[in-house]
């Protein structure tokens, strides 16, 4: 039996195995079909075409009017053309009358939902409810017994829901919060601000009866537009900050009295790139990140691929950074910026006395730089035939010999590689080398174009206005029609256009609020007249939409990654497999 859907269709409950009456048949054989399996109807059909049903009560009724029946009459002349019938694709709970024949569009008969049926359907149903009202009272034990302060606010601002930890803060208890507008009740409250903007504020600075807080606002959207907004208080005080963030320092033994904290310094954070650096949480870009890091913690080769400004040299970077070489060097050369005639010294490095011009005591190559390290090679795609040989031996022998020089040159070097054009095709167009791709393709990382998860917007957005109050010196908030107006562009340049559009306004706003009308016809057009979006044909009216969109192309794209294996795909997916074919039953998905 399927699991339990409130909303789920008559093809998932009906009965495929069933009994019919063929319309050339006869009373005789029809009444012993019908006492031979108990059932007072059965259907008659012609061409597998529902035309009737042949009723036991209908025909002992006509036997009692004394009407003259004759055994070998067709089953047509006595049959009854009233029957109950729905389509495959209506919901179960809609199902009043049973039996009811289950038709296609051409009333060929493909199932029944007979008592029985229903019967399960029911008690699935009953079953449901136990299950949802028990959930909903661990829900509620975990809300009120939380640590954290929480409150959830409608569209209007007013309270529907609060904590009893957040009821600590206010001094008040819910009877009297909830209902009441939320900038009655908290102080210094943003919550309005956010139903407002539609932009989430993390770990912001907040005082709520004389405590200094850090805490979450976040917005709620829904057919794409903000319904409402949860507050989340994290940590009081400066103390339970530093504990925190003496759990995730990594601890330095410096004398026999015991253990030394390493604070980083601004320069130090901004210097290494983390994988939470890297913005969003959308499925498509969580797996992504979880396939770096895992790629992170070996030298294998990365290959990594995506359109221009998705952010190929953040994930290089973090991979570098957070990963097993994050002692040697990281170095990054863009193959497409250098001549011909000069990248292979700057690769190879080379010998005093190479050529006219070389400097005097020679000159250490990229590779030998990133010794114990890591090499980044970006647009390695733009790179000479030439060139790739060399960098296949290099690959192979693990060693480099300088331009001049005569010795080979140990090297311990992670390669990764970046590209937004399709090698597989420049293989065979043999515009690159097949020996260097596989070489290269160890470990592949292909980073989803901001158009794939849009959902991730409001998360990027939050953070560029972080950093460029930081950069300006001035706090701006922007407006919610503006995220809408993100939702439905197509984003050719990625998060990279995403951010200097931002900047953009940021910069020409004399606002403190950034409005719709900031974004004037000439910034948003300009980008729009040439974008054909292979995603949305039409403008993205529902976020559920959005969110279901997103979660199809996850779910394709693992299933064409496993071959269509559907318990790796759940694995990749880091669902069950009785989701995923949940899932793909709901999306109608073969």
């Amino acid at each position: 039996m399927f699991a339990f859907e409130k909303e789920t269709e008559v093809k998932d409950w009906m009965r495929r195995n069933y009994l019919t009456i063929q319309h050339t048949s006869i009373v005789r054989d029809a009444i012993h079909l019908v006492m031979q399996v108990e059932l007072n109807e059965l259907p008659v059909i012609q061409e597998d075409k529902i035309i009737g049903v042949f009723n036991l009560k209908t025909y002992v009724q006509a036997l009692q009017s004394a009407e003259q029946i004759d055994q070998t009459d067709s089953v047509t002349k006595w049959m009854s053309k009233t029957f109950a019938y729905v389509m495959e694709n209506e919901k179960m709970m809609h199902i009043e009358t049973v039996p009811s024949y289950v038709v296609d569009t051409d009333y060929t008969l493909i199932g029944v939902v007979d008592q029985a049926v229903r019967h399960d359907y029911h008690k699935a149903a009953v079953q449901e409810i136990k299950r949802l009202q028990e959930l909903d009272h661990w829900y509620s034990l975990t809300f009120d017994l939380a640590y954290e302060g929480l409150v959830i606010v409608d569209n209007d601002g007013i309270i529907r829901v609060m904590n009893d930890a957040y009821c600590r803060y206010v001094g008040l208890n819910k009877e009297q919060a909830v209902g009441k507008r939320a900038a009655d009740v908290i102080e210094n409250t943003r919550l309005p601000v956010v139903l407002k903007t539609g932009v989430p504020e993390r770990s912001q600075a907040h005082v709520l009866g004389g405590h200094n807080l850090v805490v979450h606002r976040l917005p709620i959207w829904r057919d794409k537009k903000v319904v409402g907004a949860v507050g989340m208080l994290l940590y009081e005080g400066v103390a339970e900050i530093y504990q925190a963030v003496q759990r995730m320092q990594k601890l330095e033994v410096t004398d026999k009295e015991g253990l030394h904290i390493h604070w980083e310094s601004e320069e130090e954070r901004n210097a290494v790139v983390r994988f939470d650096d890297i913005l969003g949480d959308s499925l498509i870009i969580t797996r992504t990140k979880n396939i770096a890091i895992r790629a992170s913690d070996t030298k294998a080769t990365v290959l990594i691929t995506g359109e221009s400004g998705v952010g190929k040299e953040q994930f290089a970077k973090a991979i570098h950074d957070m990963g097993v070489m994050k002692a040697g060097n990281f170095v990054s050369i863009n193959c497409a910026a250098i001549p011909d005639n000069l990248i292979e010294s700057e690769l190879f490095g080379y010998e005093e006395g190479a050529f006219t011009g070389a400097k005097r005591g020679g000159h250490k190559g990229k590779f030998e730089m990133a010794h114990n390290g890591t090499l980044f090679l970006d647009e390695i795609g733009e790179m000479s035939l030439n060139i790739q040989a060399k960098i296949l031996r290099v690959l192979q022998e693990r060693e480099v010999e300088r331009i001049g020089g005569t010795e080979a040159i140990p090297i311990d070097t992670r390669i990764i590689a970046a590209t937004n054009r399709n090698l597989k095709e420049m293989v065979q167009a043999g515009e690159f080398r097949e020996d260097l791709y596989y070489r290269l393709n160890v470990i592949p990382i292909e980073i989803p174009p901001l158009r794939e998860r849009l959902t991730d917007i409001p998360l990027i957005v939050s953070h560029k206005l972080r950093e460029l109050a930081k950069k300006y010196g001035k706090e701006k908030t922007i407006e919610e029609q503006i995220i809408r107006k993100f939702y439905n562009h197509s984003w050719p340049g990625n998060v990279r256009e995403l951010v200097n559009m931002l900047e953009r306004l940021y910069v020409l706003t004399d606002e403190d609020h950034i409005r719709i009308n900031d974004l004037t016809i000439h910034l948003f057009q300009e980008h729009e007249q040439t974008i054909e979006s292979p995603v949305h044909t039409q403008p993205v009216e529902n976020l559920e939409e959005l969110l279901e969109m997103e979660d199809k192309r996850s779910i394709i794209r693992a299933l064409q990654e496993t071959g269509g294996n559907k318990t790796r795909a759940a694995q990749l997916l880091n669902i069950s497999r009785a989701t995923l074919y949940n899932k793909l039953n709901r999306y109608k998905m073969s």
